[in-house]
């Protein structure tokens, strides 16, 4: 099931809500159960091999993590086995032309992540019903974000009203006291009250990313998969556009889902870790990567990057951990030369900024340690700075700018590789932008914009007489766009800082419909197939 679907939005979605309404403050257990009841019926739909790669999976880590539990003894060589067991099994549905188990990639990080902190002590005991919340809980399975145990168990706490601490600030969600029905909790009126100002934001947020999703991202895919189909006819304007749709059908496809997880949650009292924070917004591409995927960049670094030396065996070594860590981020992607490429492209450009900017910082501290510290030199460049102030306001806007359209170019032509089926395919697209020549753009490209709820409206007014009313419609979705991904603030920080009333209302009520309208057309996240 996904979340642009009827069977969520119209059957499952509130049915979960008014339970785990009734629920929670009241008991823990009922509440729990509850999560894991609705996460299955949510991913039951996939179909049954998906389900019994995932049963199997759960049931030996499981079974792995109660062995790792307590002080029934921490072996390292049972942790390695499952590690190994988790990557091959892992490796061999992405290589292996078998089929590939939706999600898969997503839930087995969260095990390697849980056994590792098992191991390390960072979760004091083992309850197999704290268990299944964790792995299956429905908002994140399909694409995160990846989310540690502890911070879970942390915000399941805050959301149902639980109340046992566990080590190093850790809950303790073991068998015994957490299992028991917490109704005479002192909080429990509190969890059990609704905040209807809350579910009223957690709607416009859920509308929001489900209009990114249906609207956008699914209208800029149509363009996608027309200009990767028909490379060699694309002129060079239309081999530029395609490359910029995909970078957009992404963004909103990846952004969607994040808002609509996250609004899921909001409404449930559970805050998700930001995932995706407006990264084509990114000045050099070690932004990008605090704002892509966050939770993926940290669970590589805290389990891949830092286990190899991170940076404390010298820069060369470091760089070398950067490089390994984008070709695995690449490989977690896909099979292929394509996500290969791409990795390295990521990786390159990362080691290059890196290494530019410790060679700014150490020049810096030169040239601070080496001036000459007299009252009239301070006065000097007090004077320099007040006036480059005055002049520079456009200037370094001017500056922010062209970093920030140049890292998108980059990200952008990589991308290239990332969604082209083989890496000369990629290739050609690239080259067509350059040797393409000038030409309309294509009838067919165009039309992929055309909706009817729109296109209808063009057609009784006098633009459908002007020469570019066939295009129209491409150029407002790349306008609009354009100006949520560069200019407007996150759905997240929208949702939480508007005003609710009417105006907000009648914005959730439009996007809702609207969207709602279009999920004959339903389709899956791009994040899923990885």
């Amino acid at each position: 099931m996904v979340f642009n679907s009827y069977a969520f939005f119209l059957i499952l979605f509130p049915l979960f809500m008014v339970g785990f309404y009734m629920l929670r403050g009241r008991s823990v257990l009922g509440a729990k159960w509850w999560i894991v009841l609705a996460s299955a019926v949510f991913y039951a739909p996939f179909g049954w091999r998906n389900c019994a790669v995932l049963a199997v999976s759960v049931a030996v880590n499981a079974l792995v993590a109660w062995s790792l539990a307590g002080k029934r003894g921490k072996s390292a060589a049972v942790l390695g086995c499952a590690l190994v067991a988790n990557v091959v099994a892992l490796l061999f549905f992405k290589f292996s032309g078998f089929f590939f188990p939706i999600a898969i990639s997503f839930y087995t990080f969260n095990q390697i992540s849980y056994l590792v902190d098992m191991y390390r002590g960072e979760i004091e005991d083992f309850s197999l019903l704290d268990y299944l919340c964790y792995i299956l809980f429905f908002p994140k399975i399909l694409q995160g974000p990846l989310m540690g145990y502890g911070d879970f168990a942390r915000e399941l706490e805050k959301a149902i009203g639980t109340d046992v601490r566990g080590k190093s600030g850790n809950y303790d969600l073991s068998s015994g006291p957490v299992g028991d029905d917490v109704s005479e909790d002192r909080n429990s009126g509190a969890h059990a009250a609704v905040d209807f100002e809350i579910v009223m934001r957690g709607l416009l947020l859920f509308s929001m990313g489900l209009f990114k999703k249906v609207i956008l991202a699914d209208i800029f895919g149509k363009a996608v998969d027309f200009g990767f189909g028909n490379i060699p006819g694309l002129g060079s304007l239309e081999a530029i556009l395609v490359a910029i749709f995909y970078s957009f059908q992404l963004y909103f496809d990846f952004s969607g889902y994040c808002d609509m997880a996250a609004a899921i949650c909001m409404m449930m009292g559970f805050e998700l870790p930001l995932n995706f924070d407006s990264p084509y917004k990114a000045v050099n591409i070690v932004d990008f990567w605090k704002r892509w995927h966050i939770t993926l960049t940290k669970f590589f670094t805290k389990y891949v990057y830092i286990p190899l030396g991170g940076n404390r065996m010298g820069q060369a070594r470091m760089y070398l951990n950067f490089m390994i860590v984008f070709l695995l981020s690449g490989l977690w992607h896909g099979s292929g030369w394509t996500f290969i490429i791409w990795g390295a492209m990521h990786g390159v450009l990362y080691v290059l900024t890196r290494a530019l900017d410790s060679q700014k910082k150490t020049t810096a501290n030169i040239s601070v340690k080496t001036s000459a510290n007299t009252i009239a030199d301070s006065a000097d460049k007090a004077h320099e700075d007040a006036t480059e102030e005055n002049r520079g306001g456009i200037s370094e806007k001017l500056v922010h700018g062209c970093k920030v359209a140049l890292t998108f170019i980059y990200v952008t032509l990589a991308w290239v590789f990332f969604r082209a089926n083989t890496a000369g395919d990629a290739v050609a697209l690239i080259l067509r932008m350059f040797t393409g020549g000038r030409r309309r753009i294509n009838t067919h490209l165009s039309s992929c914009f055309q909706l009817d709820e729109i296109w209808y409206v063009i057609k009784v007014t006098p633009i459908m007489k002007m020469n570019f009313a066939w295009d129209i419609c491409l150029w407002m979705f790349l306008i609009l766009g354009a100006i949520m991904i560069f200019f407007a603030p996150t759905a997240i920080n929208f949702s939480k800082k508007c005003r609710i009333g009417v105006r907000s209302t009648l914005l959730t009520a439009l996007l809702l419909v609207w969207s709602i309208i279009s999920f004959a057309g339903v389709s899956t996240f791009l994040y899923m197939n990885f």
